[in-house]
């Protein structure tokens, strides 16, 4: 896209929607997580140990492609 023609997309919807929702990856993420290790409750779980940290990496990685500069 041409951005002296056009102008540059505003950023507010990426910070707006995904920011949250990267918020709540990292937070649901660490939360089983620790249900898994048995941190949080009496039991382990294999299935949660895996899906916790899956959550969580994908909420960092979804934080950072919101908020890294622009090329």
């Amino acid at each position: 896209m041409d951005d002296s023609r056009y102008g540059r997309p505003s950023r507010w919807p990426a910070f707006a929607i995904g920011l949250p929702i990267a918020l709540f990856l990292v937070v649901a993420g660490g939360y089983l997580s620790l249900v898994s290790w048995a941190v949080i409750g009496d039991e382990e779980s294999k299935g949660l140990s895996v899906l916790g940290p899956i959550l969580a990496g994908f909420g960092v990685a979804l934080g950072w492609v919101c908020v890294r500069p622009r090329p």
